[in-house]
């Protein structure tokens, strides 16, 4: 019953009453208060998984429509090799699986497409593989992705040097004797015409 039933209910009967075979009213008998349910938590080392196998974990804690919430892990060759759907609200879970090696995309879905927070309740999502943690979030619309294989770090191409062109020795310009022209030479020219003397010339 709410709060302000209880209260004038147990104003007028008091707090020492009988209800069943328990104690009521004021004094409810602890053994009788349960806590609230959470799904098991398993826990297995990584070591247990085969050569060609990878340990994953996922921490999950769903929102007010934890009904909304799935996942899914894939590989490149064995396609959708683990999932999870049916969750209830505002519960934590931790998943646990070993998965093939080359499994390297990790998808949680919101079938409404507001995610898992912070609209209706704090949910939230963490995951790892091999006891290392690949990411986290809850904050997101339709789905998030996360990557779980590792990923080399890309170095820049070491170029080498392009040496200088090398150029051939420059030789000095050879330069024609120049003559004094103060100087004077003596010319002598023997012409010898043919039948039209006048249409003959020369010069120096």
């Amino acid at each position: 019953m709410r709060r302000t039933a209880m209260g004038n209910y147990l104003n007028e009967r008091g707090c020492d009453f009988e209800v069943g075979e328990m104690l009521g009213g004021c004094n409810q008998c602890e053994e009788c208060s349960f806590p609230p349910t959470s799904s098991p938590i398993s826990f297995f080392p990584s070591n247990s998984c085969a050569d060609d196998e990878k340990y994953f974990k996922l921490s999950l804690k769903t929102d007010d429509y934890g009904d909304e919430t799935s996942w899914r892990i894939t590989s490149p060759t064995n396609g959708n090799v683990v999932s999870g759907n049916g969750y209830l609200s505002n519960r934590e879970y931790t998943e646990t699986n070993c998965i093939p090696s080359d499994a390297c995309t990790f998808e949680i879905f919101d079938s409404f497409g507001d995610g898992i927070c912070c609209g209706y309740g704090q949910g939230s999502y963490r995951v790892w593989v091999d006891n290392v943690e690949k990411g986290m979030g809850g904050a997101f619309e339709s789905s998030a992705s996360v990557s779980l294989c590792a990923t080399a770090p890309t170095t820049a191409p070491t170029l080498n040097p392009t040496p200088s062109p090398t150029l051939p020795p420059t030789t000095a310009p050879t330069l024609m004797p120049t003559f004094n022209p103060t100087t004077c030479l003596t010319v002598k020219i023997n012409i010898l015409t043919d039948n039209y003397p006048g249409e003959t010339e020369w010069n120096i």
